[in-house]
This record gives C-alpha cells, structure tokens and sequence, in this order.
C-alpha cells in the first residue's frame, strides 16, 4: 500500500510546492519576517514528508516533534491550505488532499508546543 506521501507525488512534490509557497508570499513579508525563509521551508517540507510517509516508527515520534518546534504555526496553517489548493488544482482528489491536510495537522497539533526558530 502506498503511502500518502508516494501518492502526492513525493519528497520531490512537497518540496517543491513548500518553495512555491515561501516564492508567493515572500513579497509580503519584511526582510525582518523573512530573515531564514529557507531554514523554515526545509523544516516544513521534512515535516510534511515525514508526516505523510509510510514509516515503521510510532506515529507521534521524537522526530515529528523536534521538526515541529521548528515551524512557526501561523506560516504551517497557510502552507497547508496552500498545499491543498494546490493538489486540487493539479487534478489530486479532494479526498486525497483531505486525508493529507487532516494527517499532518494532526500530528503537528500532537507534538509539543512548537517554538518558533525562523519565521
């Protein structure tokens, strides 16, 4: 059974969409909101992937949470909406970018309180 991740396309689809997202609102952000953009796409697109792959650790895991305290929540909301948009726009089931948004706001609401590092 595949997993979400593999059904989206990938690494290489949620890292490029997380891009896309941080390129489309960049020009709203001051230089000061946008001082480590790139340490914040990383951490969200190996959050996303970690989220939405097939693995055989517990689903609420060390590693989900260490990732977590990484992202800034407000910027994690939007880029899921994003992300969602996105897939349906690209002909994705609305079913499929459900299950997705439903299963990496879960397990980020699960994790310990995040702690902003970049914004």
């Amino acid at each position: 059974m595949q997993s979400l991740l593999d059904e989206m396309g990938g690494h290489q689809f949620v890292r490029r969409t997380v891009n896309e997202f941080y390129q489309a609102i960049g020009k709203y952000l001051a230089p000061s909101d946008s001082s480590d953009h790139d340490k914040q796409s990383s951490r969200q697109a190996q959050f996303l992937s970690h989220a939405l792959s097939a693995q055989p650790e517990p689903v609420y895991s060390a590693r989900a949470s260490f990732l977590a305290r990484g992202l800034n929540p407000a910027l994690f909301e939007a880029l899921l909406e994003y992300l969602q948009a996105r897939m349906e726009e690209l002909g994705y089931c609305p079913d499929l970018s459900s299950k997705l948004l439903r299963t990496a706001g879960e397990l980020y609401e699960n994790c310990d309180e995040p702690l902003s590092l970049a914004c």
